[in-house]
C-alpha cells in the first residue's frame, strides 16, 4: 500500500510539475509576446508624434502666412483709411466751395438787384427833381394869391368860400410837403452844422405841416442842446409827425417825448393808430415803398437818410407804432484838409 501511494503521489507530482512546466511556458509565450508588443510602441508613438510634429510644423507656417497677410491687409486698410479721410476733406472742401459759391451768386443777384435800384431810383429822382422845381413855383403862387385875397377881404368872405381856401390851402399844403419830400430826398448837400435847440426844431417842424382838428398832439417839456443839421432834422421830424397823423387817419393821439442821455438824445414818435404788420415793418424804409394810395414812398427812406448823416439810429416799435431817432449831441463833422497840407 505504501508503494502504490508513493507511486500515485509520484504521478501527482509529474502531473502537477508538467502542468507548472506548461504555466510557465504559457507564461515566457506571453511575456514574449508582450516584450514584442512593448518593442512596437514606441515606433508608433514616434510616428504619431512625427506627425504631430509635422501638423505643428504646418500649423506655424500657416499662422506666418496669415500674420504676413494681416499686416497687408492692415496696410491696405490704413491705406484707404487715408484715402477715405482725404475724400472726405475733399467733400467738405466741395461742400465748403458750394455753399462760397452759391453765397457769392446770391451776392451778385443782391448787387444786380441793388443796381437796378439804383439806376432808377437815379434816373426817377432826376425826373422828379425837375418836376418839383416846377410845380414849386405855381404852388408858391397859388398860396400867396389866397393870403392876398384873405388880407384884402378880411371879414367880408362867406363861410363857404373861406371853407373852400381852407381846402385849398391843405391840398397846397400836402402837395408842398410832397414835393418836399422828393427834394429832400434827391438833394445829397454836405450837413450844416450847428448849435441848435431841440424843442425848437421840433416846433419848426411842426410849421411845416397842417395838424387837424381832432388830432391831439403832446409835445415834449424837456430841452436839449443838440449839434446837428437844423434843416435836415426838421424835414425828418415833420415826415414822422405826418406818418404818424396818416396812420390815426386825422383823428387820435401823437405824442412826442425827448430822451436826454449822456451822450446821445432820443426823440420817441408815438400814434394812436392801429399799427402796422411785420411784412410792412421790413420795407418800411426802402425807397419809393408806401402803403398810402397819396404817398411817395420816399418820405421815411428820406429820415433813415438824415439818420445815417447823423451818425444815428432809428427803430420802430408796434404797441403802440412809435419811431425812435437817435442821434449824437456832439455831433462833429471833420474839416477838409487845407491846400497847404
Amino acid at each position: 500500500m505504501a508503494i502504490a501511494d508513493r507511486i500515485t503521489s509520484e504521478v501527482c507530482l509529474n502531473r502537477t510539475h508538467r502542468a507548472l512546466l506548461d504555466k510557465i511556458s504559457l507564461f515566457d509565450l506571453g511575456m514574449g509576446i508582450a516584450e514584442q508588443k512593448i518593442k512596437k510602441t514606441p515606433l508608433v508613438f514616434d510616428q504619431k508624434t512625427s506627425l504631430l510634429e509635422d501638423q505643428i510644423t504646418h500649423l506655424q507656417n500657416v499662422n506666418v502666412s496669415l500674420v504676413q497677410e494681416n499686416a497687408i491687409l492692415n496696410k491696405q486698410l490704413s491705406t484707404l483709411e487715408r484715402k477715405l479721410h482725404k475724400i472726405g476733406d475733399a467733400e467738405e472742401q466741395r461742400d465748403w466751395l458750394l455753399d462760397e459759391l452759391t453765397n457769392k451768386i446770391a451776392m451778385i443777384g443782391d448787387i444786380r438787384t441793388d443796381l437796378l435800384k439804383r439806376e432808377r431810383l437815379s434816373a426817377i429822382g432826376e425826373l422828379s427833381s425837375r418836376l418839383a422845381h416846377d410845380l414849386r413855383n405855381p404852388l408858391a403862387i397859388i398860396l400867396n394869391t389866397i393870403d392876398l385875397i384873405k388880407m384884402k377881404y378880411d371879414g367880408k368872405l362867406p363861410p363857404d368860400i373861406l371853407k373852400q381856401f381852407l381846402i385849398i390851402d391843405r391840398a397846397t399844403s400836402r402837395m408842398t410837403f410832397q414835393l418836399d419830400e422828393v427834394l429832400n430826398f434827391v438833394r445829397n448837400a454836405p450837413l450844416d452844422i450847428k448849435k441848435n435847440s431841440l424843442l425848437d426844431i421840433i416846433q419848426s417842424s411842426l410849421y411845416r405841416i397842417v395838424i387837424p382838428d381832432n388830432v391831439v398832439l403832446c409835445l415834449p417839456k424837456n430841452d436839449v442842446d443838440i449839434y446837428c443839421d437844423s434843416r435836415k432834422v426838421e424835414a425828418a421830424l415833420s415826415n414822422l409827425v405826418m406818418n404818424a397823423i396818416q396812420a390815426i387817419e386825422n383823428e387820435g393821439d401823437v405824442i412826442i417825448r425827448v430822451v436826454d442821455y449822456e451822450s446821445t438824445v432820443q426823440i420817441d414818435i408815438e400814434d394812436s393808430g392801429p399799427g402796422m404788420s411785420e411784412q410792412t415793418l421790413k420795407k418800411i424804409f426802402e425807397p419809393l415803398f408806401t402803403t398810402k394810395s397819396r404817398g411817395t414812398g420816399l418820405g421815411l427812406a428820406t429820415v433813415k437818410n438824415m439818420v445815417d448823416e447823423h451818425h444815428g439810429d432809428i427803430k420802430v416799435s408796434l404797441n403802440p407804432t412809435t419811431f425812435s431817432v437817435t442821434l449824437p449831441k456832439n455831433l462833429r463833422i471833420p474839416s477838409p484838409p487845407s491846400m497847404s497840407s
